[in-house]
């Protein structure tokens, strides 16, 4: 039968959410301030929620990668290719085409200043269609436009590009694999935030940071985690007992509620060391727990409501559109209701309806454009006789 993991279609709408409340309270900062308290919680819920769609990532495709390997021998590149291809590029081509031409006219319209001439347009073509809008971020600085939250795409893109050879050589030897990656991850790090500088002793701290922060090698880690929770769904009759305890229902909601808290940074150190040598660990252990909870035997995660299934299914509509969709909001509020010093209008109304109309418009594309792809990509999905 086909795989079907309950309960994560509801995370990764989560992840997706966590996202979009990072950007849109970051949007309405210059004009309408947000309760302290609540500018804390949510100034670094967009990297959280990034890593987790990279664990979750790294989860799923191993998975599916390793019984598809131990099933059959090896890997179908061909299938796996086909269906990556049906799942992302049609909505991110698609739409990244039409902020890449159109964009710079309306935000011109609109008042918010246009400094993207022909050239710019045309080499934020190239790096679009390459998916290497991260690197064109490290290297160059900026996308200048607004498609620069597809740098994460590109990294799963460039992820999805190797990962299936990895897991058809290095099937016998993952252990080794996880090592060698948290390995270079951290390696990397060192070169790029503190070796590096020495010899461009005129970049600023945010230069190093920044090109460190979009470049896959920060993720190894972060996939690396969810390779090593799928072997752990993968062998868990091996695990039983262990998993028996770990995963008690008190367990659950206690490493659940802490999870939320680190995602919300109550209780999470926001220092630099912190994040670039601990964070992902971190990460790793608690959302790879999250998610081997919502999918165990005795999961007390109920996630399977039709909404929020969902709201899960277009969370990578959720996340391309929500950029744009939040400034557009946020003018209309500005335009119509006014007042910035109501905090409970710009605190609590402003991405409650940032989610309604992004979620809409994702509900709109994936219904009346992916779904078209997505029904050619059933051709090629992966049928096993083991969940």
């Amino acid at each position: 039968m086909k795989v079907y993991f309950k309960n994560l279609d509801g995370i990764r709408f989560f992840a997706a959410l966590l996202v979009l409340m990072q950007h849109s309270y970051g949007f309405k900062k210059s004009y309408s301030d947000a309760a302290p308290f609540l500018s804390r919680c949510f100034e670094d819920t967009g990297r959280m929620g990034v890593n987790l769609f990279f664990i979750l990532s790294g989860f799923l495709i191993s998975y599916l990668l390793l019984m598809e390997k131990d099933s059959t021998g090896t890997i179908s590149y061909r299938s796996f290719y086909i269906r990556r291809i049906l799942r992302i590029w049609p909505l991110y081509l698609g739409y990244g085409l039409i902020l890449t031409f159109f964009s710079p006219y309306v935000a011109d319209k609109l008042g918010w200043g246009n400094d993207t001439d022909f050239p710019a347009m045309m080499m934020n073509l190239v790096f679009l269609v390459f998916f290497s809008v991260n690197f064109q971020l490290a290297f160059i600085g900026s996308n200048r436009g607004m498609f620069e939250i597809s740098w994460s795409v590109c990294i799963e893109e460039q992820f999805y590009l190797i990962w299936p050879f990895l897991i058809n050589t290095f099937r016998k030897k993952l252990k080794a694999l996880l090592v060698v990656m948290f390995s270079l991850s951290i390696l990397v790090r060192v070169f790029i935030v503190f070796i590096l500088p020495l010899f461009f002793p005129g970049w600023p701290t945010e230069k190093v940071l920044l090109m460190n922060y979009v470049l896959i090698f920060d993720k190894l880690d972060l996939f690396g985690g969810g390779l090593f929770a799928a072997l752990v769904f993968y062998n868990r009759e091996k695990y039983k007992a262990l998993l028996k305890v770990l995963f008690r229902p008190g367990v659950q909601v206690l490493v659940t509620i802490i999870a939320f808290l680190y995602a919300i940074s109550i209780i999470k150190p926001m220092n630099m060391m912190f994040q670039l040598f601990a964070d992902h660990y971190v990460c790793d252990i608690l959302f790879g727990y999250v998610l081997l909870a919502a999918i165990a035997e005795n999961s007390v995660y109920r996630l399977e409501y039709p909404l929020l299934k969902t709201l899960g299914k277009v969370s990578f509509g959720i996340y391309l559109f929500h950029t744009a969709i939040c400034q557009f909001v946020l003018l209309f509020f500005r335009k119509f209701i006014g007042h910035p010093e109501w905090r409970v209008v710009y605190d609590l109304g402003y991405p409650l309806a940032c989610l309604a109309v992004t979620g809409t418009v994702a509900y709109i594309s994936y219904t009346y454009y992916e779904m078209w792809f997505l029904k050619k990509k059933k051709k090629f999905e992966l049928v096993l006789t083991r969940v």
